[in-house]
C-alpha cells in the first residue's frame, strides 16, 4: 500500500479531538484536500472522552453526530491486524519514554509509510529527537494548507 507522502496523511487522535472541539472550517478543508487515515484505536479514545467533547462543542448531540459524520465521512480506518509486529515493536521503542499510549500511530504510520500528523508537541518533539521524520505538527499541516487555498 504505497501512498504519496505529501497527500496522504495518518492523524492521532488529538488532532480529531481539536477538529470536533473547534468547528473551525479548517478542518474539513484538511479532511478533504488530504487522504486522511486513523487507526481502529483513535476511536476507542474518542469514545472515552465523549462526554467531554459534546461539553465543550456546546452543539446538541445530534448536531454534533452530523458534524462528525461529514468530517469522517472520507477518513480511512485502519484495523490494528494490519499491523506487523516489527513496526508495533519500532514503534514502543520510539514511544516508551514519550508516551506508550501513542504506539499504535506510529505503527500505523510505520507500517503505511504515511507522515503523522499530532498536536502533542510532546510526541512530535520526542519522535524527532529520536530520528524519526514521519512527523508533523497539525499547525504546520494548517499553515500549508491556509496559504494553497
Amino acid at each position: 500500500m504505497k501512498t504519496e507522502i505529501s497527500q496522504t496523511y495518518l492523524i492521532d487522535a488529538n488532532v480529531l479531538f481539536s477538529a470536533f472541539i473547534s468547528g473551525k472550517a479548517i478542518y474539513p478543508l484538511l479532511f478533504t484536500t488530504y487522504s486522511i487515515y486513523v487507526p481502529d484505536f483513535t476511536f476507542l479514545e474518542l469514545e472515552k472522552y465523549k462526554q467531554r467533547i459534546l461539553r465543550k462543542t456546546k452543539l446538541p448531540e445530534d448536531e454534533f453526530q452530523e458534524f462528525v459524520l461529514r468530517l469522517l465521512k472520507k477518513v480511512t480506518v485502519i484495523p490494528n491486524l494490519l499491523l506487523s509486529q516489527a513496526s508495533l515493536t519500532k514503534a514502543y521503542k520510539l514511544c516508551q519514554e514519550i508516551d506508550e499510549k501513542d504506539t499504535v500511530y506510529v505503527a500505523a504510520a510505520i507500517e503505511l509509510k504515511l507522515t503523522l500528523i499530532t498536536s502533542d508537541k510532546r510526541l512530535y518533539s520526542g519522535l524527532k529527537a529520536d530520528g524519526f521524520s514521519q512527523v508533523m505538527l497539525l499547525g504546520d499541516v494548517i499553515n500549508t494548507l491556509k496559504k494553497d487555498n
